[in-house]
């Protein structure tokens, strides 16, 4: 009994690594795919420079800056209160030493300033929201950081402040390869990613889950 039980629970374990595997082996077959074969497309919403193609366009995404919220007095006193007499039967105090204290900021936090569509071209990433548009030109990146909450971070030459876009963690891998498949075609590297990409499905076919061995 407790042979069929541990027999079982190893081909359940195996399953979901295997399912697991799959996934990712799919993905990066995927991407394999459109690194080799997709050159970007048109648009209808986005007016494209010569030469200029989109390869990825999200929708609802967010623009992000630091903005303070309310600060706050701390440190206040109410003083103390004198009698200096009375008028009509009325005792009058004067009030001496109360203050204030001394305003604190709020920290900056990240808030959404916008929302819109984040195009990806190979040669620009471009916000078009209600209220802002931003645009990253490939020839003024200086870099770029990838958050772990699904936004990415671009510094461009020609801007203090760096945009962050946020686009949500549920489609953050697929946008990640879409800008850096796009950068490839602005750089004149495609090769070199699909030989990345290649590399990466080679290890991941070599990383196949082994199945239990059958009880002898």
């Amino acid at each position: 009994m407790f042979e069929k039980h541990h027999e079982k629970k190893l081909a359940e374990e195996y399953q979901h690594r295997l399912a697991q595997w799959q996934a990712l082996r799919d993905s990066t077959a995927q991407a394999l795919a459109v690194a080799q074969g997709f050159n970007g497309e048109g648009s209808t919403e986005l007016m494209l420079k010569p030469g200029e193609a989109v390869f990825a366009a999200v929708s609802n995404a967010s623009l992000i800056e630091e903005r303070r919220g309310a600060g706050h007095y701390t440190g206040a006193s109410s003083g103390v209160s004198i009698p200096i007499g009375s008028v009509g039967g009325h005792a009058v105090r004067y009030h001496v030493g109360a203050t204030r204290g001394h305003y604190v900021q709020a920290p900056p936090v990240p808030t959404s300033i916008d929302q819109g569509t984040v195009f990806v071209t190979n040669q620009r990433v471009v916000f078009q929201g209600g209220r802002q548009t931003r645009e990253c030109a490939f020839a003024k990146l200086i870099g770029f950081q990838h958050t772990a909450d699904g936004a990415t971070v671009f510094s461009v030459s020609n801007r203090q402040k760096a945009t962050v876009i946020h686009y949500g963690t549920q489609i953050a891998g697929w946008f990640d390869f879409r800008l850096d498949l796009a950068l490839a075609h602005f750089k004149g590297t495609v090769p070199a990613l699909v030989a990345q990409v290649q590399a990466q499905l080679a290890q991941l076919e070599a990383a196949r889950p082994p199945a239990p061995l059958a009880p002898s």
